[in-house]
């Protein structure tokens, strides 16, 4: 009918994963804008979520922290509170929950942990804690279902293996099944997990799917295919040249500039081109975009051009929607006397930039890639500097190997880049 108005198809969320010789990436898209990414690679694993029995080396008591070892030598900084019995020269239970960063190394809390969006599984542990920040709790059946699901599992579950904690989260409330959340964490903990007396592994974390899973539980998780490959590929390479720029164009034509330092990442806007009213519209939606997509953890103090009382509660409004978005939960701040919004996100995995940025390994994973997707290219060859070949045949090695096919590495010292040769035709 004329003049009716029309109706927009709803874009529905998923998650691609592409899997690749020694890496594995992926991307929540929703059509063809990409919501958050996630990579992982073989020489240098994603260790966040994963729970391991560790000897204390040292404990820092006033500094509530104390440095601890893999079973590897890979040192790990683990939180302590004054609860903690954590001594030096025993074992404890960890879960690493943040990637190293500049001079720290991993970062870990006691005990076992399994996060999910809406409650975090403490295996091991009894009863229902609560967020702090979760303001208004289930209601009484959901609470109830949930208390019947821990007390099922442990009354069938043998002495010991049925101990489970749980901490519902800020959003747990928005959750009608509580009990279901938990008997999935639950049964992923008891499929994966090992019983380890000794320093080493408990759990791994899952693969990436079973992560993004976890986080985004209903969301369709689909493996890239020869239809969908160069789709990714390209959605991939303009999100990564996105958020390694520092400067962010807005709608409207106001600009943003994301600078990380050690201390804290400032964000300054301007209007730019355009009017403060459409900064104002604009800059909620692009500060949590760019915030989820960076993976930007710590403090960040956003600057702001001048608004009157109104304006200020209603952009304040849009950020605060905008944010709850994001599964890391950022914590709101508020403004420092000197009229900077302050926001503080969790550090945790690094974002997908900081592998690309590689120069080593990165060129090379690449051209790996692009061998694996021509299964009729029978003899690759690949030239490369002698950094990216010395990097082949030691930590990256075992992408080399998952290859179906032997490459030729033709090493040399022009080569900028790792490249594909073509066979002559």
């Amino acid at each position: 009918m004329a003049g009716a108005p029309q109706i927009l198809p709803q874009v529905l969320p998923q998650v691609l994963v592409d899997i690749a010789p020694g890496q594995t990436r992926a991307m929540l898209m929703e059509g063809e804008a990409v919501i958050e990414a996630w990579q992982d690679q073989a020489h240098a694993p994603d260790l966040t979520g994963s729970v391991h029995r560790v000897s204390v080396d040292r404990v820092f008591s006033a500094q509530g922290r104390a440095m601890a070892r893999l079973v590897d030598g890979t040192p790990v900084s683990v939180r302590i509170g004054r609860r903690d019995a954590v001594e030096a020269g025993h074992l404890a239970t960890i879960t690493i929950v943040a990637a190293p960063r500049e001079d720290k190394p991993w970062q870990a809390v006691t005990g076992a942990r399994l996060v999910g969006r809406d409650l975090v599984l403490l295996p091991g542990e009894t009863g229902i804690a609560m967020s702090r920040h979760l303001e208004t709790g289930p209601d009484e059946g959901v609470m109830a279902s949930l208390t019947a699901c821990l007390a099922s599992c442990l009354a069938t579950c043998p002495e010991g293996a049925g101990d489970f904690g749980v901490i519902l989260r800020r959003t747990a409330a928005r959750n009608d099944d509580l009990a279901g959340a938990c008997s999935s964490l639950i049964d992923e903990w008891q499929q994966t997990a090992q019983n380890q007396p000794m320093p080493g592994c408990i759990f791994d974390g899952g693969s990436m799917a079973a992560r993004i899973r976890r986080q985004l539980p209903g969301v369709p998780i689909v493996e890239t295919g020869p239809d969908t490959q160069t789709m990714f590929d390209n959605a991939w390479d303009e999100m990564i040249a996105a958020v390694c720029d520092p400067l962010v164009p807005l709608a409207g034509g106001g600009r943003m500039w994301i600078e990380p330092t050690r201390a804290l990442t400032a964000i300054d806007l301007d209007s730019g081109d355009g009017g403060l009213e459409a900064l104002f519209a604009a800059a909620p939606a692009a500060i949590a975009s760019q915030l989820r997509l960076r993976q930007t953890g710590g403090l960040v103090v956003i600057d702001l051009p001048r608004m009157n009382p109104a304006t200020r509660k209603k952009l304040d409004g849009e950020l605060a929607a905008a944010l709850a978005a994001d599964p890391r939960h950022p914590e709101w701040v508020g403004r420092s006397r000197a009229g900077m919004l302050e926001v503080r996100l969790p550090h945790g995995r690094v974002g997908p930039a900081s592998y690309e940025a590689d120069p080593t390994a990165a060129p090379v994973l690449a051209v790996l890639r692009r061998i694996a997707r021509r299964p009729t290219l029978a003899a690759p060859v690949i030239e490369l500097s002698p950094d990216m070949a010395a990097w082949l045949n030691g930590p990256g090695a075992a992408a080399l190997a998952s290859l179906d096919r032997p490459v030729t590495p033709v090493v040399s010292s022009e080569a900028l880049t790792a490249t594909l040769r073509e066979p002559a035709r």
